[in-house]
């Protein structure tokens, strides 16, 4: 009994260890960290009662008291080193700017990624997040042409341009699109088709000619459910192989920095591929921010941006005031800068 607990504990908060993390079961346990320190430090309560109850079995229950208090530890500790909190967007991005001495739009960009849930996130909410955050370009997993359309067109209103366009990934009318919108200060951008999508869900790549300005890659991963998890992997294979050091990269990754493991260049520093997760690289790699009906502690962080080596973050923060907002996911904001 001892050494099973020792096992399914360990599958459970770090499958890594096992390379485990993309096999269905520990996969989708990993993917909540604070509910798995919750979880287990109750279990460890119960059975820490158990041990004055049950005389005869106490030493099994010692031994699995022990195992599941150090799983519940370990997560805890896995979530506080990670971060769940980073310095507000807005509070850094004019001091940024300043230190920068150039042209913010090739200098500084703010980036935000949102799973609107097929118009759950309506587009004057959507807008709303990208007039109060300065946003200069957004990446919108399961986001209609229309809802695009409204967004740019809501935007024209409070006097500003921003372009946007879609993609269904060669799926059709089938799937929800995803949407990339940004701003007319970082001039035109085109969809590279060539560059193809993640599996089940679209996702797209889109380029511009200045050379001052990243790759736009808008992710939309297949969720890891029983009947998807080769779709799942495969996605996350296609994202990790548009990285570069011109890429930035945002959406609904239905994955954690977790199950990344398979695809990091250690040479590179990259945590998928040769891209360095924003959240990670400023502290607030535990936020979460799926769903959104429970705390952002007990949510999965699965929305992401990530940069290439020549674009470097200096602040992320998953917006929680979104709250009110219809979709299941919350929203996140990151500041990049060009790389010194």
């Amino acid at each position: 009994m001892g050494a099973a607990s020792v096992l399914t504990v360990a599958l459970a908060v770090e499958p890594r260890l096992f390379d485990v993390e993309q096999v269905l079961g520990p996969a989708q346990m990993v993917s909540f960290r604070g509910v798995l320190a919750l979880v287990l430090g109750v279990l460890a309560l119960i059975i820490g009662g158990l041990c004055f109850a049950v005389t005869k079995l106490r030493v099994p229950l010692v031994v699995m008291l022990s195992v599941l208090l150090a799983g519940s530890i370990w997560n805890l500790g896995v979530v506080l080193d990670r971060g769940i909190a980073a310095a507000s967007a807005s509070d850094q991005r004019d001091t940024e700017v300043e230190d920068s001495g150039s042209d913010r739009s090739h200098a500084s960009l703010t980036i935000l990624a949102w799973n609107t849930q097929g118009g759950g996130a309506s587009a004057a909410q959507i807008a709303g997040v990208i007039v109060d955050h300065g946003v200069d370009a957004a990446m919108f997993p399961e986001t209609t042409p229309e809802v695009a359309s409204e967004v740019a067109m809501l935007l024209a209103d409070a006097g500003l341009e921003y372009s946007w366009d879609v993609t269904d990934g060669g799926m059709g009318r089938g799937s929800t699109p995803t949407a990339l919108v940004v701003s007319a200060e970082l001039g035109e951008y085109h969809h590279d088709a060539d560059a193809g999508s993640t599996p089940r869900l679209p996702s797209g790549v889109w380029r511009t000619d200045d050379p001052a300005l990243p790759a736009f890659v808008a992710v939309h991963a297949a969720p890891p459910l029983p009947e998807m998890m080769h779709e799942w992997r495969g996605g996350l294979s296609w994202a990790a192989h548009q990285c570069g050091p011109d890429v930035v990269m945002a959406g609904d990754f239905n994955s954690t920095i977790d199950h990344w493991a398979d695809y990091r260049e250690t040479e590179s520093g990259g945590q998928l591929g040769a891209c360095v997760d924003s959240a990670a690289a400023v502290g607030s790699a535990a936020d979460g921010t799926w769903p959104t009906g429970v705390p952002s502690v007990l949510g999965a962080p699965i929305d992401h941006v990530l940069t290439g080596a020549h674009w470097e973050t200096t602040s992320f923060v998953v917006l929680a005031d979104e709250q009110a907002a219809r979709s299941d996911h919350r929203p996140v904001v990151a500041e990049i800068i060009r790389a010194r």
